[in-house]
């Protein structure tokens, strides 16, 4: 009798259904429950990382390094855009690093710092933004007199202990512990809590839909991108830009 059982196709064809649309189900709540561990872990739930800079901080959301007087923009302007899990910005900064610090007593050029988190997806824990946010943090809390020489300790330290890319990342403490040897206090709630979380989000977002982005380091000079090949090429474009100034 079973080898001339007779096969209802409907009845086959519901049950197809039935497993199609169950396990369409439980992908949606596997997306869904991934969705909500990722919004936990960024802290999106919570009350943290609405905090907005208040000090040193220019229209364009840079840290400007300057002797200019508050208020004024000098007649060069270079902006570095950075992401401090980036290897090609360390080995910027190891390059370009001692000429851009040359102009800190010079009240016609302005350098300003622009920290992205380009490279999140390349750390398990979100490095470039925690990175960025503990850079704001140490901005806010030594830069507010217009003073950014304790935070330009901090920014290079961050550099010299970079991490592998493609890692976790320094810790919370780890980044504490520069920030202390910077001569920093008061900043561990401020690093922990990623309180600069959305505005860092936001000032990448707006650095990087940016005519001329390609990626980080990126260069500009009074708002052009410019390639900088050794220090003398950066040296030479501030020269002649100052003498066409007089």
């Amino acid at each position: 009798m079973s080898a001339n059982r007779v096969i209802d196709p409907r009845a086959a064809e519901k049950r197809r259904s039935l497993l199609i649309t169950f396990a369409a189900v439980m992908a949606l709540v596997v997306i869904a429950a991934g969705v909500i561990i990722w919004a936990v872990n960024r802290g999106d739930s919570g009350s943290g990382g609405t905090a907005v800079p208040t000090a040193g901080v220019t229209t364009d959301d840079a840290i400007r390094v300057s002797a200019a007087p508050a208020g004024t923009t000098p007649p060069v302007v270079i902006t570095v855009t950075e992401d401090f899990q980036c290897p090609a910005c360390k080995s910027f900064e190891e390059l370009m690093g001692p000429t851009l610090n040359s102009f800190k007593d010079n009240p016609q050029v302005a350098v300003d710092y622009v920290a992205i988190n380009m490279l999140d997806s390349m750390s398990s824990t979100e490095y470039s933004t925690r990175a960025a946010n503990a850079s704001m943090c140490v901005a806010e809390n030594t830069g507010k007199d217009g003073d950014f020489a304790t935070w330009m300790k901090f920014h290079n330290a961050l550099f010299v202990s970079q991490p592998a890319e493609g890692g976790a990342g320094l810790s919370d403490s780890q980044i504490i512990s520069i920030a202390k040897e910077s001569g920093v206090e008061g900043v561990d709630s401020c690093i922990k809590n990623v309180e600069y979380r959305n505005w860092i989000d936001e000032t990448s977002a707006k650095a990087m839909s940016q005519p001329g982005f390609e990626g980080t380091p990126s260069v500009r000079i009074n708002g052009d991108v410019v390639q900088l090949s050794t220090p003398d090429d950066l040296q030479a474009r501030v020269n002649a830009i100052l003498e066409g100034a007089k």
